[in-house]
C-alpha cells in the first residue's frame, strides 16, 4: 500500500511540475531552450524504451513513460516560446546526444542504454544550464523543484538497484538547476559569468 501511495505522489508531482512549467511558457515568463528541449525528447525516449526492455519496476517505468510524455510536450512548446538552439555549444551537445543513443543501439544492453541515456541527457542539459547562468529569469524552478520530489519518491516506493540511477541522476541535474536558478537569492552574484 505504501509503493502504491509513494508511486502516486510521485506521479502527481511529476505531472504538476509539467503543467506549472508549461503555464510558465504560456505567460511568457519561462522560455525553454530549444535545443536542451530537442535533446530530451529524443533522450527520454531512449530511456524509456530502455528502461522497459529491462523489465524493471514499476516505478521506474512510470518515471521514465512521464518523463518521455513530458519531453515531448515541452519539446513543442519550446519551438513556440523557447531561445537559443543554434550554437556551436548546442550542436556539440547533439553529438554528444547522438553518441549515447548510438551506443544505445550497438550495445544491446538496456542497463547500459540508461548509462548512455545519462551522458546524453547530462549533454542535453549543457546549454540550458549555460543559458539559465546567464538569464536565471527564463527558467521556473516549479519543473526541477517537482522533478526532484517525483523522482525521490519513485525511488523510495523501491529498493535502489541498477535501474535506479536514472532516478538519482534526475535528483542531482534538478537539483543543479533550482540552484542555478536561485543563486542570486543564494548569494553568489559575484560569481563570473560562463563564457
Amino acid at each position: 500500500m505504501l509503493r502504491i501511495i509513494l508511486l502516486t505522489l510521485s506521479l502527481i508531482s511529476g505531472i504538476s511540475g509539467v503543467a506549472l512549467y508549461a503555464a510558465s511558457i504560456i505567460k511568457g515568463t519561462t522560455r525553454p531552450h530549444k535545443m536542451t528541449r530537442f535533446i530530451l525528447f529524443f533522450i527520454l525516449t531512449l530511456n524509456f524504451a530502455s528502461i522497459f526492455a529491462a523489465d524493471s519496476n514499476l516505478g521506474a517505468v512510470l518515471y521514465a513513460a512521464l518523463s518521455f510524455i513530458h519531453s515531448a510536450i515541452l519539446f513543442g512548446m519550446s519551438l513556440w516560446r523557447g531561445m537559443g538552439g543554434k550554437s556551436k555549444l548546442d550542436f556539440v551537445c547533439l553529438g554528444i546526444a547522438g553518441i549515447g543513443i548510438a551506443g544505445w543501439q550497438i550495445t544491446g544492453n538496456p542497463l547500459v542504454g540508461v548509462w548512455f541515456a545519462i551522458v546524453a541527457d547530462l549533454a542535453a542539459y549543457v546549454p540550458a544550464v549555460v543559458k539559465t547562468w546567464h538569464f536565471p529569469e527564463t527558467e521556473s524552478h516549479w519543473l526541477y523543484t517537482l522533478s526532484i520530489l517525483a523522482a525521490g519518491l519513485s525511488l523510495a516506493a523501491y529498493p535502489i538497484n541498477a535501474e535506479s540511477v536514472f532516478q538519482i541522476y534526475i535528483v542531482l541535474i534538478s537539483a543543479v538547476m533550482v540552484a542555478i536558478i536561485f543563486k542570486e537569492k543564494l548569494g553568489h552574484r559575484s560569481l563570473p559569468k560562463i563564457s
